[in-house]
């Protein structure tokens, strides 16, 4: 798998979208590829952030005016 398939398909391999076959040459691919495995945290921390922060919003207390 190239550098550029991998980071293709890093969303679908969060989501869990692609076939095992698939899952199995990016998880190998990302053990020797220093440069792909920063790209596949940077989308994990990016969308811990924008899924924590939808969640804090949809379960915030509504603050009334005074």
């Amino acid at each position: 798998m190239s550098c550029r398939d991998t980071i293709h398909l890093i969303c679908w391999y969060l989501e869990g979208r692609l076939s095992q076959s698939v899952e199995i040459e990016i998880q190998h691919h990302l053990e020797t590829c220093s440069d792909c495995h920063l790209v596949l945290d940077a989308a994990v921390n990016t969308l811990d952030r924008y899924f924590s922060t939808e969640r804090a919003t949809e379960t915030a207390p509504a603050v009334q005016a005074a």
